[in-house]
């Protein structure tokens, strides 16, 4: 109505034609899709250029080893970039979720009225055409009153937030005295108002924080619309703050977490000292396997090694070599020479590995889909 208002101001009674043919329902429709799809079109973009940070931060690094986790205990040594490229491939189908978002919602509401379509010959595929639209909606009450394509942009925002979350999580851990993985910029931090040695990781917290915000967001659009009756119902107004809120603060999280990572320190050094000999207790399983013992016999006897080492407070590789024989693993001497973390990355060059040729086919692979997704 402001719009009609203000051109009638300057054109005259002309512009009191424009409604003609028109619903505050098919035209809000038709203005919250165009918005959505030119966010998601700017989502996207910082999305590729995240990856083309962390693909760039991955091959500056290559090489340098850190201690995998699961369950937060060190689990198998791997290399840093190949804990990099995990994000990367992660992000990489928040991408293509955006791009299936925008290929299925490119119907143009425009033309539907109210509820029942309208009566003038309205030229819609010509709209639809000038909008950037791919076509026209096929059913007049389906484009009022569903709200699936502002369902779907959410739950693709909320999982967008949810990803960051996590690489968050082990940045702020990382940055803890008891890690020293990683040194967050000034920029990105923040001291204690009581404690003056205190550098708080506050720009990862955030993140962590704003992934909640955001499926509250889903959550409370996916509540809305549960019960709305078809077609339309004055409610389904307030589908538009859950999304102005979620668009606001993805566009936020995906800048700080490239510019944070850009600027931090990892501390390499650190991540090598504290990487335990328990971390190679696979390799000497696979070892024995490679020697002929069954899988389950070698787990056996390398678990009593570890068990035996934790009652004499010792790491396993520090086990005499009578011990080691004890339990049953030959050639013992070789065996603990060849044990090294060196040597286990080195044989995990299966595609998708931490291996070093399969961590450089993961960057060749990460830069065709750079290139795809900048077509």
């Amino acid at each position: 109505m402001a719009v009609e208002r203000v051109l009638t101001e300057r054109i005259g009674a002309l512009g009191k034609k424009i409604h003609t043919g028109r619903s505050r329902n098919d035209q809000v429709c038709t203005d919250f899709k165009l918005y959505m799809r030119h966010r998601a079109a700017e989502i996207r973009a910082l999305e590729v250029s995240l990856m083309e940070t962390v693909l760039d931060l991955a091959k500056k690094y290559f090489g340098k080893m850190m201690p995998g986790y699961t369950h937060l205990q060190q689990a198998q040594p791997i290399y840093f970039s190949h804990y990099l490229m995990s994000m990367f491939f992660a992000v990489s189908r928040d991408v293509k979720r955006l791009d299936n978002f925008l290929e299925l919602h490119s119907e143009l509401p425009l033309g539907s009225g109210a509820m029942a379509g309208s009566a003038f010959p309205y030229h819609r595929a010509l709209v639809a055409k000038e909008l950037g639209f791919n076509g026209v909606s096929p059913n007049s009450i389906d484009a009022v009153s569903h709200r699936d394509m502002m369902l779907e942009f959410e739950a693709d925002l909320a999982i967008i937030a949810n990803t960051m979350s996590r690489y968050a999580e082990d940045f702020v851990n990382w940055s803890t005295s008891e890690f020293g993985y990683l040194t967050l910029h000034d920029a990105f931090s923040s001291g204690s108002s009581m404690m003056p040695q205190k550098k708080n990781p506050d720009s990862m917290e955030l993140i962590r924080g704003k992934s909640g915000r955001m499926l509250g967001n889903f959550s409370a659009l996916y509540t809305l619309v549960k019960g709305a009756p078809l077609s339309y119902s004055r409610d389904l107004q307030e589908d538009k703050e859950p999304v102005f809120d979620s668009v606001h603060n993805v566009k936020v999280i995906l800048r700080v977490m490239k510019e944070a990572l850009e600027s931090a320190r990892f501390n390499f050094d650190k991540m090598h000292a504290k990487m335990l000999p328990a971390l190679l207790a696979t390799d000497l399983a696979d070892l024995l396997v490679e020697s002929g013992v069954p899988f389950r016999d070698a787990h056996h006897v390398v678990g009593s090694l570890v068990g035996e080492a934790a009652r004499q407070s010792l790491e396993f590789t520090d086990l005499s070599d009578e011990a080691w024989e004890a339990a049953g693993v030959p050639n013992v001497k070789q065996m603990k020479k060849t044990l090294t973390f060196e040597y286990s990355v080195s044989r995990r060059n299966i595609e998708g590995g931490t291996g070093p040729k399969s961590v450089k086919q993961q960057f060749s692979k990460a830069a065709t889909i750079l290139k795809a997704f900048k077509k």
